[in-house]
């Protein structure tokens, strides 16, 4: 189809390649400021990753390797600047209009990817838990990333204060069948002073997901476990829901300033696993390292 031919306001012939092209570039730029705000509005429950997560569960079904989230973002950006063949504004400022207001369309119609509390575990506390030094032979990281290390048994040695979240939880959820974990994670370079801030801000992120049933958690999002502060180090007591005897449990951790760890590990029902996970210091963005990242969970 000739471009302007649905329009008749002009001839189709007065628009040229050049014309064409900075439509298409409003066009995609609109597309660009939807997907910002929607970022910066949402976070990790923007359509972004939820577009992301989905792309990468169908393409584990058909064998096709997972899509990094840039790959999204370039299909986003190309719906916006194809779609002035449709829309056929006449406009640069109407190309953008079309381009935002597409993504806002798909924003609405995407659900938030929003992943669930964690469970709280009764026993005793994180310091005099018992080590399983068998975790260390089982444990799988994603390529290219550090291997993770057990914590030893009573290392708190730390004089600043400890911040616990209490667990709220009724007697019948306490009793729900969970995988027991112990997460450390070390950040030899520091954390944010205030830790409720940088998780509101998305500075400091994290997911834990079981791969047997597919459902995920928020790490920092917990319906009853417990989280505390231990110098640079962060230990999160609580249970992951168990549909199974065994299952693999991969964790995500992100945090401004460090590389986002990918890590795996088996856990089985009756063990307190202990996990202990330390970040390397990255000096690439934060946002860099997520384009190249896959969201599948």
């Amino acid at each position: 189809m000739v471009y302007g031919l649905k329009r008749g306001i002009k001839d189709p012939g007065e628009f040229t390649v050049i014309d064409v092209l900075g439509l298409s570039a409003a066009g995609a730029t609109g597309i660009i400021a939807a997907l910002f705000t929607d970022f910066q509005q949402k976070g990790e429950a923007s359509a972004l990753f939820t577009i992301n997560h989905w792309l990468a569960t169908m393409g584990k079904y058909v064998g096709v390797s997972q899509p990094p989230l840039w790959t999204v973002l370039a299909g986003m950006v190309a719906v916006g600047a194809g779609s002035i063949f449709y829309f056929q504004p006449l406009t640069r400022q109407g190309a953008f209009a079309h381009g935002f207001g597409l993504l806002a369309v798909i924003m609405t119609m995407v659900p938030p990817d929003l992943a669930g509390g964690l469970y709280g575990m009764d026993g005793p506390p994180l310091a005099r838990a018992a080590p399983i030094e068998e975790v260390a032979a089982r444990t799988s990281v994603a390529p290219g990333l550090a291997t993770s290390k057990i914590l030893p048994e009573g290392q708190i040695d730390s004089a600043r204060p400890v911040q616990v979240a209490q667990d709220a939880r009724p007697p019948a959820v306490r009793g729900a069948p969970a995988y027991d974990i112990r997460l450390r994670i070390d950040a030899p370079d520091g954390l944010p002073e205030d830790l409720g801030l940088a998780i509101r801000r998305g500075d400091l992120r994290g997911r834990i997901h079981n791969a047997e049933n597919g459902e995920t958690y928020n790490l920092f999002r917990n319906a009853g476990g417990a989280l505390e502060r231990v110098g640079d180090s962060i230990f999160i007591t609580a249970g992951v829901p168990a549909d199974t005897e065994t299952a693999e449990l991969w964790v995500r951790i992100e945090l401004n300033g460090y590389a986002i760890e990918e890590q795996s590990t088996k856990a089985q029902k009756g063990e307190r696993l202990a996990w202990r996970i330390t970040l390397r210091r990255s000096t690439t963005p934060m946002f860099l390292q997520r384009l190249r990242m896959s969201y599948w969970f």
